[in-house]
């Protein structure tokens, strides 16, 4: 963050691209660079020289599988080095042999984003002690749910001793997850590995009613459905109800055992119509009284009992459960899109439109699997919170406060003010407000990256760090990307080490990053550290390099004057001219630990 300034001798370099090599990894290992029969820091070695332009590895290293060789592929080596029982494709969820794990990957940004693979159940909750209707023989609690493993799980067990309900009987007990926010009209997708065994079902779907009381009025039963019946993996059941009519089963062909990989399953709910999807693709659509009302997007597992129709005829829909347990579903995440904002979800590419400040687009390259994943596109904070009433020395010439720093328009937006009545600290005097977010944890050694788009505007600073201290009772260790508002063209980079910095490094970018999104990120090494743009390397230190857990931040301000260590002035940032409001935008922060 150039807390301690010097006079900066300012160096350039140019973005490398890698060279991919025709010869595939001749023994079979994939990251294997140097085709040795094994996989090690060498191979590690081989793919950072490579970005940083001194070598050339084979198009095998391009892990993600997105036509480039970046900072993600060295991210998913080092990660498969420390931790080598992972499949050899960290980003693809463990799958039986020979099972493809298609469609895992969700479409952002989205209105709503509940990344269960962070750890984190975004807008949803589990249900506990409840049930509904005859056809379910269970109870829904919360010990039948959970997030671990990269998944969230929903359940079915026997019922258990302390919360079995001896006034409405049932023999088993159910998972099941549902948002405490309610969504209309747009696009709702899960990424879902379903229960095989007779007699259960796997669920995703939108609900509400009586029991959902607005404005002192019961909603009607409305709901949209997607079920998968144990008995047969190969098939998806589709269904609404209107006010509480349904009847409108239909059963698709999947063209695979959604028991054995994770597949995506959604559905487009307009006024009059739903369209269904899997995988991105259109598998079915119903036109006519759809569901009005706004709903509660909900997933469960659970057993079923056999039935009668309006006739009194036995249904044979479930087949009969056999009582084993326990039986598991998976889900990765959850999004939805509202209408005027969706992608086509069999083409989530959007055409290019000019980047306005009031609504800024979406930047690809978010890495969903990451260790943490705040993503701000989808209205959340994640580990995230906005600093309020503190300063930093006299080269930051304010206070940050959370007014200053709002989710909204599907970015984080920190943003520089007048200094504001009733917030004013006379006893340490600024003339500005400015914007900061950090991290509630610390975080180590692994790669960090966010999608930023910075201010251009004199004597400001846009920035992406992380920081820790003695108000950590830790030594200050920091390392800095930060954006000068006097020319958005380059970026500069720092680190400190026990308070001790003087490494200030300018890069040219190739583009103005006051323009559009494009994504700042750091490897942080025990005795190196190497940054990013757009994936590409562009510069790396070694030596005595922070060694502290530390906080991650971003943030936006205004700097005064300053002078060097031999009293003379010095001009960084250029004078400031008092312009207010500006603003910073940020789509996501994520960290991967390796």
């Amino acid at each position: 963050m150039g807390k301690h300034f010097r006079l900066m001798a300012a160096a350039s370099a140019l973005m490398l691209a890698v060279c991919f090599c025709a010869t595939a990894a001749s023994a079979g290992i994939s990251g294997d660079a140097n085709n040795d029969g094994k996989l090690d820091y060498t191979d590690a070695s081989m793919l950072r020289d490579a970005l940083l332009g001194k070598g050339s590895v084979s198009a095998e290293m391009d892990w993600d599988q997105n036509r480039s060789i970046d900072a993600r592929d060295l991210s998913f080596v080092k990660q498969n080095i420390l931790n080598p029982k992972e499949p050899e494709q960290p980003q693809q969820p463990e799958t039986p042999s020979g099972i493809q794990d298609l469609g895992t990957e969700p479409k952002l940004p989205a209105t709503m984003y509940s990344n269960f693979r962070s750890g984190d159940p975004g807008d949803f909750f589990a249900s506990d002690g409840w049930t509904n209707g005859s056809v379910f023989d269970n109870w829904w609690y919360e010990r039948n749910t959970g997030i671990k493993d990269g998944y969230m799980y929903l359940t079915i067990d026997q019922d258990w001793d302390g919360h079995r309900n001896d006034a409405d009987k049932r023999n088993y007990s159910g998972g099941e997850y549902r948002t405490n926010e309610f969504y209309h009209y747009g696009y709702y997708e899960c990424s879902m590995q379903a229960i095989k065994n007779d007699g259960v079902v796997s669920s995703f779907f939108t609900y509400t009613g009586p029991s959902d009381v607005v404005n002192g009025q019961q909603n009607p039963w409305d709901e949209i459905d997607i079920e998968i019946l144990g008995k047969d993996t190969t098939k998806m059941q589709i269904n609404y109800y209107r006010n509480g009519q349904g009847g409108h089963e239909r059963m698709i062909d999947l063209g695979f055992d959604a028991s054995e990989a994770f597949h995506t399953y959604g559905f487009d709910w307009q006024p009059n119509k739903v369209t269904w999807y899997v995988d991105g693709k259109e598998v079915g659509s119903m036109e006519g009284d759809m569901p009005k009302t706004p709903s509660k997007i909900m997933m469960n597992a659970w057993p079923g009992v056999g039935y009668r129709d309006a006739q009194n005829n036995t249904v044979e829909w479930l087949k009969n459960y056999d009582g084993k347990t326990p039986l598991t579903a998976r889900y990765q995440w959850v999004t939805f899109t509202k209408s005027g904002e969706s992608q086509q979800p069999d083409n989530p590419q959007q055409p290019d439109q000019p980047q306005q400040p009031d609504n800024p687009q979406p930047s690809s390259g978010m890495n969903a699997n990451a260790t943490m994943v705040s993503n701000f596109s989808a209205g959340q904070a994640g580990d995230f919170f906005a600093s309020d009433g503190w300063t930093n020395g006299s080269v930051f010439d304010c206070w940050w406060y959370k007014r200053n720093a709002e989710i909204k328009n599907n970015v984080l937006e920190l943003r520089i003010d007048q200094d504001w009545d009733g917030h004013r600290n006379d006893a340490d005097r600024r003339n500005y407000s400015g914007g900061e977010f950090r991290s509630n944890q610390f975080y180590h050694y692994g790669y960090y990256e966010t999608s930023m788009k910075a201010i251009k505007n004199d004597g400001v600073v846009s920035s992406f760090f992380t920081y820790t201290g003695p108000s950590d009772n830790n030594p200050w260790d920091e390392i800095d990307i930060e954006i000068l508002g006097k020319d958005t063209t380059k970026v500069q980079l720092n680190y400190y080490r026990n308070g001790q910095g003087g490494h200030e490094t300018m890069i040219d970018l190739g583009f103005d990053s006051s323009q559009d999104f494009h994504r700042y990120g750091f490897d942080w090494q025990q005795d190196h550290i190497t940054w990013y743009v757009d994936g590409k390397a562009v510069h790396t230190m070694w030596g005595d390099v922070p060694k502290t857990p530390s906080k991650i931040m971003m943030n936006a301000w205004p700097g005064v004057g300053y002078r060097d260590a031999q009293n003379n002035t010095v001009e960084w940032l250029k004078n400031f001219d008092g312009h207010t409001p500006l603003t910073a935008y940020y789509q996501w922060v994520t960290y991967n630990k390796q």
